[in-house]
């Protein structure tokens, strides 16, 4: 029998459906922040879409990374509504991803992130800093898109482990140290981004 494999649709429709059922189908109004908090969740979703493409990775590892982007965003952003929502339908998805041994397709990764970063900018309410902070709990999926920028290197089987615990300080530090903060500034959003990147080719080995 054929392994089932999902994309991102599931995790858009749960995470509308969630939405619409719950009137928070809401999305903030544009302006140079929430056109950041755009780009990022671009990056994050090539980058989740990446990881998910090589054969060493486990989807485990994006669960239990996306789990703990939820906790950030819900920590970081002043309307936590919209995490929760996400992390319901997050919850109920791996789970029947697990009792079925699906398997996750690349674009699974785009949808995970899309519904990730409507949560941080819709649960922001208009705070800019609370956007940055927020899109930023996507950890280190959008750092992990710069990876074919680097062709020599491939990654190793236990680079999991180390990810996802580089990924959880990437969190907390964007929902605590800017996500929450009034006026984080600049240089915090550039400190974290140059910790992103160096997590993205600290955790990866010459083949």
């Amino acid at each position: 029998m054929k392994q089932p494999c999902w994309g991102g649709a599931p995790f858009v429709v749960a995470v509308l459906t969630a939405a619409e059922v719950s009137n928070r189908s809401d999305w903030p109004h544009w302006d140079a922040m929430v056109g950041f908090g755009v780009l990022l969740m671009m990056l994050a979703s090539a980058g989740t879409a990446c990881y998910l493409a090589d054969p060493p990775a486990h989807w485990g590892w994006v669960a239990a990374g996306a789990f703990f982007s939820v906790a950030g965003v819900w920590a970081g952003v002043p309307e936590t509504g919209p995490a929760v929502l996400v992390g319901g339908s997050f919850t109920g998805l791996f789970g029947i991803a697990a009792l079925t041994r699906a398997s996750l397709a690349p674009s699974a990764g785009v949808g995970m992130a899309v519904a990730l970063g409507w949560a941080a900018m819709s649960g922001a309410a208009g705070r800019p800093w609370a956007t940055i902070g927020g899109v930023l709990c996507m950890g280190v999926a959008p750092w992990l898109a710069f990876r074919p920028l680097l062709p020599t290197l491939c990654w190793t089987r236990s680079g999991g482990r180390r990810l996802l615990g580089a990924h959880v300080v990437l969190v907390i530090l964007a929902a605590r140290w800017i996500g929450v903060v009034p006026q984080a500034g600049w240089p915090r959003v550039a400190a974290l981004i140059a910790g992103g990147l160096a997590v993205a080719t600290a955790t990866q080995s010459r083949a």
